[in-house]
């Protein structure tokens, strides 16, 4: 199997609240979509994304060792089975006991047999050096959200919006069959599944609108027969003395049972809530609310993930758009009784979709999107403090990202190969990226379970044509769904310093012209300590050759 060794990670990994010398620093390890994280008991991290790749979409893998400053050699890309696959939902990784990595991940129109959602498997037995080939274990669902894995019976608990679907080792695979685990289908987002072994309970919740719904079935002994049959579920079950208004549902699972967090929309004043199943009563007790006092966190305090290790400590992350935004920390070394004061895992940059997971001695990584929701963004768990003073922690290492100010195009409106120049302002050295991008026929598609507008295409039309069905139910879906999205061209690299910068447009990107149509062009700085600006735009258009 091919092997790629990709961007270094921060070194670092155990976890203390105290001020460190110097905070880990951030490094994208790859671009996609799709991503996810799982730490095994010797501080290994596994991190797992999709990739949208011509001619077949393929999943990456990257392995950062315990203690280690990069990704090693193992790390590799796993292709999907035929050709012209397009990966679908969130890839998936599990580390259930030493040396076993399990990565799940879905398509259409992969494998034989026609265009259907298949989910495919690989396993490493030896933590990650190699993988065995793809198998198909599920069909008629792709997953997306929060999937679960049980090492006996090599058992998969996968989500779809509203529907589950197990694959089991004693069913000849792929499983077909799915559960509907809510009524209402149209509007749910964040699934999330997961089996405790000594409360024998495989839960599932969602938000369905602003609120949140789940699922369980108590059984030891769980098939994929008795639980891809809606009928052997407890169904539509509610949160007792619901806040209202809550979503970004997200379970854990292990020595401490089962927990349950969530987003609670207060104005100015969101909420981390957290609430713990009891089995006794089948029911999510009353909720601790996780994220403190500090008004930082009152700043649009958004995408909340918790995971609970092996030794039964949780974890909790999430995203504040405070002074550029803070990736925030925070941790129970209790089962949720008390919390640690909440720190910053890293600062000034986008954080999508934050993920954290940590070994059963607390060490571990944070995960999340950035960069236009598409750099795979790592960090060691190293929580530091607010910054103070004029460097971080009072003149710690530079996390100051740098400004690209005044941004403009000498001529707004080009001819196909026609020049112009962009200039802008720097306040620091460092490298500028100038990514010109063409307005484009957009769809709406579920992405990570939030509606975003995408460039239309024909393997997006064709998802969209099979699932209506016929032809006047395409037409009235694609009129609904139609947006004006944006497609890259190409992009410009070039040194800059501090003060007035100029960058020349030859007329050509990625060795063509531009053709006729509306353009933008995003500019970003990354300074020699690797912090990114804010991205810049600048509109312009190329019409056609004057006579």
């Amino acid at each position: 199997m091919g092997t790629r060794t990709l961007l270094a990670l921060a070194a670092g990994l155990l976890l203390a609240l105290a001020p460190a010398a110097d905070a880990a620093t951030p490094f994208t390890a790859g671009t996609g979509h799709g991503h996810d994280l799982a730490v095994g008991n010797d501080g290994t991290g596994h991190a797992v994304w999709l990739q949208d790749e011509t001619p077949s979409d393929r999943v990456h893998y990257c392995r950062v060792p315990g203690g280690g400053s990069a990704c090693d050699s193992e790390s590799t890309i796993l292709s999907f089975p035929g050709s012209g696959a397009n990966a679908n939902g969130d890839a998936q990784v599990f580390t259930p006991v030493a040396n076993k990595v399990v990565i799940v991940a879905s398509c259409w129109a992969c494998g034989t047999g026609g265009i259907t959602d298949r989910t495919y498997l690989w396993i490493s037995l030896n933590n990650g050096a190699d993988f065995t080939g793809a198998a198909e274990v599920g069909n008629n669902l792709h997953i997306n959200g929060q999937a679960g894995y049980i090492n006996g019976g090599n058992m998969t608990l996968g989500t779809e919006g509203s529907q589950f679907q197990m694959t089991d080792a004693a069913v000849p695979s792929p499983d077909t069959a799915k559960a509907a685990l809510s009524s209402s289908g149209l509007f749910v987002y964040k699934p999330s599944v997961v089996f405790n072994d000594a409360l024998d309970l495989t839960v599932w919740a969602v938000s369905d609108l602003d609120t949140i719904k789940f699922a369980y079935r108590a059984d030891a002994t769980p098939t994929a027969v008795e639980l891809n049959n809606v009928a052997n579920w407890q169904t539509e079950k509610l949160l007792s003395g619901a806040e209202g208004d809550n979503d970004e549902t997200h379970l854990s699972t292990g020595p401490n049972g089962i927990f349950l967090s969530y987003k609670w929309f207060v104005a100015n004043d969101n909420r981390l809530g957290l609430r713990k199943f009891d089995a006794a009563t089948n029911t999510f007790g009353a909720p601790t609310y996780v994220e403190g006092p500090d008004p930082i966190d009152n700043n649009s305090l958004d995408y909340p993930y918790h995971s609970q290790d092996g030794s039964g400590r949780l974890h909790f992350v999430w995203r504040t758009l405070y002074d550029d935004n803070r990736l925030r920390y925070t941790r129970s070394d209790d089962g949720g009784a008390t919390f640690t004061p909440v720190a910053n895992l890293a600062i000034k940059e986008s954080f999508f979709d934050p993920i954290v997971e940590a070994s059963p001695a607390g060490s571990g990584f944070a995960a999340w999107t950035g960069n236009g929701e598409s750099s795979i963004r790592v960090v060691p768990l190293d929580p530091q403090p607010e910054p103070s003073g004029p460097g971080p922690g009072g003149g710690g290492p530079d996390t100051t990202p740098p400004t690209a100010g005044s941004p403009r195009i000498g001529d707004p409106t080009l001819t196909p190969g026609q020049g112009t120049t962009f200039t802008f302002t720097s306040s620091e050295a460092g490298v500028a990226t100038l990514t010109v991008q063409k307005q484009v026929k957009g769809m709406r598609v579920k992405v990570r379970g939030k509606r975003k507008c995408v460039p239309q295409t024909k393997k997006r039309l064709r998802a969209l044509r099979r699932r209506a069905g016929s032809a006047a139910a395409y037409r009235s879906m694609l009129r609904k769904v139609r947006c004006k999205a944006y497609k890259k061209i190409g992009s410009i690299k070039q040194a800059v310093h501090p003060g007035q910068n100029t960058i020349v447009f030859t007329g050509r990107i990625a060795g063509r012209k531009l053709r006729p149509g509306r353009y933008r062009a995003l500019l970003v700085i990354q300074d020699t300590a690797g912090n990114v600006s804010r991205v810049e735009r600048v509109r312009f258009r190329v019409l056609r050759k004057r006579r």
